[in-house]
C-alpha cells in the first residue's frame, strides 16, 4: 500500500524507521523538477537525516511503500511517468 505523507513529519519519520526495506518517492510541490518523482531507498540518509528536516512540510511530499513495483505503478497512474531512480542509493 502506498502511503502519502504531506505536512506529517512525525508520521513520515515513523514510517521510515519502521520500514528500512521500503522506498520513498520524493515529489516537489511545485511540479517543476523533471526528474520527479524520484525514488530512494528508505535507508538513504537524505530521506531522514535530522540535519535536513522539513521532509513533508517544505517543498516536498513523500509517497512511501515497501513494494517498489506498487510505487512505480502509483507513479504512472498519479503522475503519468516512471520513477527516476536515485543515482546514489538505487
Amino acid at each position: 500500500m502506498v502511503e502519502l505523507f504531506d505536512n506529517d513529519e512525525t508520521g513520515y519519520l515513523k514510517w521510515v524507521q519502521a520500514n528500512p526495506q521500503g522506498f520513498i518517492a520524493n515529489v516537489g510541490r511545485a511540479g517543476r523538477v523533471p526528474q520527479y518523482p524520484m525514488v530512494h531507498a528508505a535507508t538513504h540518509g537524505s530521506m531522514s537525516s535530522p540535519k535536513i528536516g522539513n521532509f513533508t512540510t517544505g517543498d516536498y511530499v513523500k509517497f512511501c511503500c515497501t513494494d517498489l513495483d506498487a510505487l512505480e505503478q502509483y507513479s504512472q497512474t498519479k503522475f503519468g511517468r516512471l520513477l527516476t531512480r536515485c543515482s546514489q542509493c538505487m
